[in-house]
């Protein structure tokens, strides 16, 4: 019998230090000298998602910033792990514009975990993305990143909370080669439910979409949120499995956004559109959630402009199936 009530308050006392664990306020510092652990990020990730939150009403954050004080080294592993995910039929001349953004998205979601920003990240989707290189990027170089949080809330026509996280990368010269600008939105589940979750209808007189040439089938696979999210640490439950995808609305894990996007990416360098001026930037924006598994096809708008419109559209079921799209993108640099 004693040895039963030992048990119970071993595991009593164990239960109250975890809850005091993660009751804590996160503790995010403004300054690292290296990349966050995954254990740590996480631990601050779920205080910030147990915190009382209250948005502020007018729409004014705080400025949040998190920098790396000393230049990292992209992971060689990694990158090459990048690479085979995505679909480089062969090792690319110079990074692609879509991988800093693997690297450095711990550090931006250690600022969304900051007791200063008043949203729960848990749930969050992605809205629109720009990556822009200066220069080429090499893999074997160190550059030192810094995420921030713009201040400045927006709400779209939906009623949902639109945030801007930018994360730059600077040489060890302290030019900036890499900027990355990420707008994620944060649901506002009762003007979900107003709205009904309907779709708004086209216009009837909206212009017929460009011809598109396409490029790839891409198949994703019903794993490939928790293979990204491995990579980037982007585990976030709705990639990973049915269960937790339900938990935030979702019948089904969805693809990440990010993930797509370094698929299209890849598949647009296999087909010989490759970045070689400079400034180059990817631009993109996000039509649809991607329920996993999926069937989808890249493909391109070839033009006279500088600008290549790209993008990634549903396949279609059967002959003359709908095709609707998934990203709408524009690559710059590649022509």
């Amino acid at each position: 019998m004693d040895v039963c009530w030992l048990a119970v308050a071993a595991a009593a006392t164990g239960l109250a230090a975890l809850a005091a664990l993660l009751s804590a306020p996160p503790a995010v510092p403004a300054t690292l000298r290296t990349w966050p652990s995954l254990g740590f990020l996480y631990l601050q990730i779920v205080r910030s998602a147990l915190m009382r939150k209250t948005p502020p009403a007018d729409l004014k954050g705080t400025p949040i910033e998190v920098k790396l004080t000393a230049p990292a080294r992209f992971n060689a592993r990694r990158y090459a792990a990048f690479l085979r995910l995505v679909g480089y039929k062969g090792t690319p001349q110079q990074v692609p514009l879509a991988y800093p953004f693997v690297e450095s998205f711990r550090l931006s979601m250690l600022a969304m975990a900051h007791r200063a920003f008043p949203f729960n990240v848990l749930g969050a989707v992605l809205a629109r993305n720009e990556s822009t290189m200066a220069r080429a990027i090499q893999p074997d170089e160190a550059l030192t990143y810094t995420a921030s949080i713009d201040p400045t809330y927006v709400r779209n026509a939906k009623g949902h909370t639109e945030i801007r996280v930018v994360c730059t990368a600077a040489d060890d010269g302290g030019v900036e080669v890499w900027r990355n600008t990420l707008t994620v939105i944060v649901i506002n589940h009762a003007a979900r439910r107003s709205a009904g979750g309907a779709p708004g209808k086209p216009a009837a007189d909206a212009a017929a979409p460009p011809a598109r040439e396409a490029l790839a089938a891409l198949s994703v696979p019903g794993d490939a949120g928790r293979s990204y999210g491995a990579l980037s640490g982007d585990r976030n439950p709705i990639h990973l499995y049915g269960l937790t995808a339900r938990l935030f609305g979702f019948s089904r894990p969805i693809a990440h956004a990010m993930y797509l996007v370094a698929r299209l990416e890849a598949e647009l360098t296999n087909a010989g559109y490759s970045v070689h001026k400079w400034p180059a930037s990817l631009s993109t924006e996000f039509k649809r959630p991607t329920p996993l598994p999926a069937r989808l096809t890249a493909v391109v708008t070839p033009g006279p402009g500088p600008a290549l419109a790209c993008g990634v559209v549903t396949a279609p079921r059967g002959e003359g199936g709908e095709v609707k799209d998934v990203i709408v993108a524009t690559l710059t640099g590649a022509k």
